[in-house]
């Protein structure tokens, strides 16, 4: 679905968005960080508005991304766990 912004732009959303991943703890850094990379691979939001939203440069923001995948895959892992 498309990121649909009434009442502020993308660059505040964005601002917002790091504030609060910022001040994020356990499960909702992996909330924020699973809709991030969601919205980026829908191309809603660009890389480049992230990078500049967190600023960042290219490869810290591949390091950030590349972390916050592992956190996705981590928790699909622990989702997914069944006892045996």
């Amino acid at each position: 679905m498309a990121l649909l912004l009434k009442h502020q732009t993308a660059q505040e959303f964005i601002a917002r968005f790091r504030e609060a991943y910022r001040n994020a703890e356990r499960e909702r850094v992996v909330q924020l960080a699973r809709f991030l990379i969601a919205k980026v691979q829908a191309g809603d939001l660009t890389e480049a508005q992230i990078r500049n939203a967190f600023g960042l440069n290219v490869s810290q923001w591949n390091a950030l991304k590349t972390k916050m995948q592992n956190y996705i895959a981590a928790d699909n892992a622990v989702r997914s766990a069944v006892g045996e």
